[in-house]
């Protein structure tokens, strides 16, 4: 995540003139010039035309006040993609009603309708009616988007 305070305020506005959320944001070196990498979202998911409007929009910011990022730059926008791991709460709510895949610590993978999630737990509706259940944070390796076909 970017710790530059100034330029996450830049980022934040940026992606709310936009109507998109930030999903994660990263700032590495790649060679001589520094990428700062920005992956946005929102419920209807992300179109080209919103990545450009952010990059545009985040751009024109920079371009104001060249000290937030010091020398050269490439900024890159984009959605984060189907395959992508959920991480935090934002995520996951994001992604309610939506059919994910969890694998937990006891390497059991796990698949249905995200029903509800918070700091502590998921909880899935199953397929076939199985019920509902519930599953702590803290047992989940790894936790994507079931793509249903």
């Amino acid at each position: 995540m970017v710790t530059n305070a100034k330029l996450e305020k830049l980022i934040a506005d940026a992606c709310e003139a936009n109507g998109v959320s930030l999903v994660e944001s990263d700032m590495f070196r790649a060679g001589k010039r520094k990428t700062l990498r920005l992956f946005i979202d929102k419920p209807e998911g992300v179109t080209i035309d919103d990545c450009t409007n952010v990059s545009r929009h985040l751009s024109d910011a920079l371009d104001l006040d060249p000290e937030v990022i010091d020398g050269a730059y490439t900024l890159e926008v984009s959605s984060p993609g189907l395959d992508r791991p959920l991480k935090s709460v934002a995520d996951f709510i994001r992604n309610k009603g939506r059919f994910v895949r969890v694998t937990r610590c006891t390497g059991k993978p796990l698949t249905g309708k995200l029903v509800d999630a918070d700091e502590e737990s998921l909880t899935l509706a199953l397929k076939g009616n199985a019920g509902n259940v519930v599953v702590p944070r803290a047992e989940v390796l790894v936790a994507k988007v079931d793509v249903q076909i």
